[in-house]
């Protein structure tokens, strides 16, 4: 007869038991807003950290960001990224828009993440993503918070429209002003400095040279970081706010969603608000910097591009070298070192030095083509097939763990109805959850081994370019090169490494050079 024996549920061990993961979002940085944000965390990681079969993964929040677009949300990223490391199996979230007001990235996003077999729980719509009858209601949900969004956009746009037409300022105030009760007022302290820009440009001090003075002096700039950039000196130069006027719509935000901020091109009238406010700088100071700005643009424009611009590159600081004559003996050295206001210890290198043994690399590859080139094309063609190869694995096994979950789910939702027996129930879910790590596993190792080959195309129509040479190279051909360097990295003064376009780096050494203390 027959032996039946009785087996009761396994104890959950940790790698069995469901990774969870919370998101939390708030749209602004208010003090009501932050408050809601440090409730919203303490109150996942109760939740989840309540229940025994869950395991906490990470409490993933962004604050004082829009939902409108994913990209913005480091948070989000981050936690998405962990997802496809195979590191959550479960989301748990406030409500649909505080996942994303907009509907074609959540539904997107939702799809590609049941496909890894990650659920969501939307708790405030009580959708739960692991259930087949759950998209269509995360849709109506999604398109209900775009809408929302879309909604309030449009009436703070046209508000904002309005006070534009009515000439009255919008915006934020620019450096040297504050707001005081609607209108714009002089900020006595940072004046100071506007001023002292205008008087710099207008004596000859470049926008780069004022951006180091302005740090070396410790005055702290509005931006993020404090910091002055030649950007920041351009924009106070070309701002007609310090002469007291105002033009207004500069940038508008798009009407169709996704919402998008642009420079207006003349898509929208502009409006020019004479006297607004009070002036920082006199007008005839700001029309004799226009001119200025203009003069030197048009320098710049004129500026003859030398063939080794923008290809030797300083090691030590990451900066372009720059060309220098020198007794009809060109050389070029690091820009930021050139400017004397770092301690950059790149060294300068002879022109003539440098063409010479460009010709000698690309004599050398053209004279070894079938030993060198040949050889590479071919490894990285096995290695571009075995990334295929490893791409169809991955989505076979996302496949696999996507059925697996889905199995889980279903013999929960029986045993919950009473047809599977729980002894049955712990075996089956016990198997296949062991199923999914190891499938986990093994998507976390051919992602590693995954390196997929971009630079394939690029070598092999580098390749091609030294193929179609008739004769070694005897003279510097600038289109030659460029068609197949990409950057020249200055190790020191007699040695180069040259990178080709598609990975291949090549050193070549330089003569030794007679001292050139001026310029090293």
């Amino acid at each position: 007869m027959p032996t039946v024996k009785t087996l009761l549920p396994q104890t959950l061990t940790e790698e069995r038991l469901i990774r969870v993961a919370a998101y939390c979002r708030v749209s602004s940085d208010s003090t009501e807003q932050k408050d809601s944000f440090s409730a919203q965390v303490e109150y996942y990681t109760g939740l989840i950290g309540g229940n025994p079969c869950w395991k906490l993964v990470d409490i993933y929040a962004d604050e004082g960001v829009t939902g409108m677009s994913m990209k913005k949300r480091d948070d989000f990223n981050r936690m998405i990224a962990d997802c496809q490391r195979g590191k959550i199996d479960r989301i748990i979230t406030k409500s649909v828009s505080r996942f994303a007001r907009n509907t074609v990235e959540c539904l997107d996003m939702v799809r590609k993440l049941s496909q890894l077999g990650i659920s969501i729980l939307f708790e405030k719509e009580q959708i739960d993503t692991s259930k087949m009858s759950s998209e269509f209601l995360l849709a109506l949900a999604g398109v209900q918070a775009q809408d929302e969004s879309v909604s309030i956009s449009g009436n703070m746009r046209w508000s904002c429209e309005k006070r534009i037409r009515n000439g009255d300022l919008v915006g934020s105030a620019a450096f040297g002003y504050d707001w005081s009760n609607g209108t714009l007022t002089v900020n006595e302290t940072e004046a100071e400095i506007v001023h002292k820009i205008f008087d710099m440009y207008l004596s000859g001090v470049g926008m780069h040279d004022i951006a180091r003075y302005l740090n070396r002096s410790h005055i702290p700039c509005r931006s993020k970081d404090a910091r002055w950039y030649h950007t920041d000196i351009l924009y106070i130069l070309q701002n007609e706010r310090y002469i007291g006027d105002a033009l207004l719509q500069k940038n508008y935000t798009t009407e169709a969603f996704p919402f998008q901020k642009m420079k207006n091109r003349g898509e929208k009238p502009m409006y020019y608000v004479s006297n607004s406010h009070e002036p920082i700088i006199s007008r005839e100071q700001y029309e004799l910097v226009q001119n200025a700005l203009n003069r030197r643009k048009r320098e710049k424009s004129d500026y003859i591009r030398h063939p080794l611009s923008r290809l030797l590159i300083c090691p030590h600081c990451l900066h372009n070298y720059r060309r220098v004559d020198y007794d009809t003996n060109p050389y070029w050295k690091c820009t930021f070192k050139g400017s004397g206001w770092t301690r950059c210890e790149a060294e300068s290198v002879s022109e003539k030095d440098v063409y010479a043994a460009l010709i000698r690399m690309v004599n050398i590859l053209w004279e070894n083509y079938d030993s060198i080139i040949e050889p590479t094309i071919t490894a990285l063609e096995q290695l571009h097939s075995n990334a295929n190869g490893t791409r169809c694995k991955i989505y076979e096994i996302d496949k696999a763990i996507a059925d697996a979950n889905n199995q889980i789910h279903l013999l929960s939702q029986l045993q919950v109805q009473g047809i599977l027996d729980p002894s049955d129930f712990a075996a089956q879910s016990n198997a296949l959850a062991n199923k999914v790590y190891r499938l986990r596993g093994e998507r976390m190792r051919l992602l590693r081994e995954n390196d997929h080959d971009d630079n394939l195309a690029r070598i092999r129509r580098t390749a091609e370019t030294i193929a179609s040479m008739d004769e070694a190279m005897t003279e510097f051909d600038e289109d030659f090169i460029r068609s197949i360097v990409e950057k020249i990295i200055v190790k020191s003064a007699t040695e180069i490494e040259i990178h080709l376009y598609g990975g291949l780096v090549f050193t070549e050494h330089l003569p030794t050079a007679k001292r050139r203390c001026k310029l090293s």
